[in-house]
C-alpha cells in the first residue's frame, strides 16, 4: 500500500511539473508576442535558419539546433534579430546508457553597414586565464580594467585596436558584462539560458554601446573611396 502511495505520488510531482514547464513557457510566449507588439516587432514561434546564420561558439556545434521566439524587427535604426536558442549533445556511460544534454541561450544580434572581420569580447575566467597560459589569444588593450574583464580575440589584432577606443571601453565597463561578436554583417550578444524582454533590451544597448564606439574612420575604410 505505501509503495502504490509513493508511486502515485511520484507520478503527481512529474506530472505536475511538467503542467508548470507548460504553463510557464506558454506565459512566457504571450509575453514576448506583448512585448514585440510594443515595439512593432514580428514575433514567430520557430525559424531554424536562424539556428545556422550565425558562426561561432555558441553555433555550429551539437545537433538538433533550433530557434524559438524569434523577434524581428528595428532597433535605433538598425535591423535586429533575437531568439532562444538550443542544441543538443549526446554522451554514453560505460554500460552504454546514452544521455542527451539541452543546451539553451539567448541570442540577439544587430546588423552592421558593412561586413567586419571578427572582433570577440567574452567575460574572462579562470580557465580564460589559465588558456592566455597556455597560449590562447587575448588581445591586450589600453585598458587594464577592461583586459581584467574581457578576453579579446580577433582574427586581425589591428581590428581589435580600432573598434574598441578607450571610450567605447570605459562605456562597456559601466554596463554588465556580455558576450559579444563583430563578424561578418553581423553584431552579436549571447548568454545562457533565456532573456526577459528587460534583458534583451539591456544587451540591445550594449551592442548599441558597442557599434556607436566604433569611429567613423573604420566604417569609411571599408566603405572604401565614395564614388
Amino acid at each position: 500500500m505505501e509503495l502504490g502511495l509513493l508511486f502515485a505520488l511520484g507520478i503527481g510531482v512529474v506530472g505536475l511539473l511538467g503542467w508548470w514547464a507548460w504553463y510557464s513557457a506558454k506565459k512566457r510566449r504571450e509575453l514576448l508576442q506583448a512585448f514585440a507588439r510594443s515595439n512593432r516587432w514580428t514575433w514567430t514561434a520557430r525559424d531554424d535558419r536562424w539556428a545556422e546564420a550565425f558562426e561561432g561558439s555558441p553555433f555550429g556545434t551539437g545537433d538538433s539546433r533550433k530557434a524559438k521566439n524569434v523577434l524581428q524587427g528595428t532597433w535605433r535604426d538598425r535591423p535586429m534579430v533575437a531568439f532562444d536558442y538550443s542544441y543538443e549533445t549526446h554522451s554514453t556511460d560505460s554500460k552504454g546508457h546514452r544521455t542527451t544534454q539541452v543546451h539553451r541561450y539567448a541570442v540577439c544580434a544587430l546588423k552592421l553597414p558593412v561586413a567586419l572581420s571578427r572582433v570577440e569580447l567574452v567575460p574572462e575566467s579562470f580557465l580564460g586565464r589559465f588558456g592566455t597560459m597556455l597560449g590562447m589569444q587575448d588581445i591586450e588593450l589600453e585598458s587594464e580594467d577592461f583586459n581584467r574583464r574581457y578576453r579579446v580575440r580577433a582574427d586581425d589584432p589591428r581590428r581589435a585596436y580600432d573598434v574598441l577606443p578607450a571610450r567605447t571601453m570605459e562605456a562597456l565597463l559601466a554596463r554588465p558584462e556580455a558576450h559579444l561578436r563583430l563578424a561578418g554583417a553581423d553584431a552579436v550578444c549571447w548568454e545562457d539560458g533565456s532573456h526577459s524582454p528587460a534583458e534583451l533590451l539591456q544587451r540591445l544597448d550594449t551592442l548599441d554601446v558597442l557599434l556607436d564606439g566604433i569611429p567613423s574612420y573604420v566604417w569609411n575604410d571599408l566603405k572604401g573611396p565614395a564614388s
